[in-house]
Formats: C-alpha cells, structure tokens, sequence
C-alpha cells in the first residue's frame, strides 16, 4: 500500500530548529493495513520516512497522509 505523506522539514539555524516555509510530500510503500492513528504504526510512519527523507526523527513534523 502506499501513502502519500505531506510532512514540514525543520533546519537548524544558530542552535535552533526553524520549520521551513513550504511543506514537502513523500509516497513510502508500507505494510498492508498499517493505521497511522495507532500509536505503534504512527512510530513505525514516522521510522520509515526518516530513513527516507534521511533526517532525524525531530527534524520533521507530519502534517497530513492519505492512501493513494
């Protein structure tokens, strides 16, 4: 199955992390049946898109998803 993830990427800026302006999209493949409303799958979202995105988990904010 794959979602379409709408996420906002912070940077760093002299020590702190400042969203950016515009919001970035990614599609990751994921597991049949995954739920990001549960907590567990949530984490397990949010894992893959790291690896993804290569960023850090505190980096990025997902926004939005849907199925596609």
């Amino acid at each position: 199955m794959n979602l379409r993830i709408k996420y906002r990427l912070y940077i760093h800026v002299d020590g702190k992390l400042i969203p950016e302006q515009y919001d970035r999209y990614e599609i990751l493949n994921v597991r049949e049946g995954i739920d990001p409303n549960d907590t567990k799958d949530y984490q397990e979202l949010t894992k893959k898109l790291s690896k993804s995105i290569n960023r850090p988990l505190n980096e990025f904010e997902i926004k939005n998803y849907e199925t596609m």
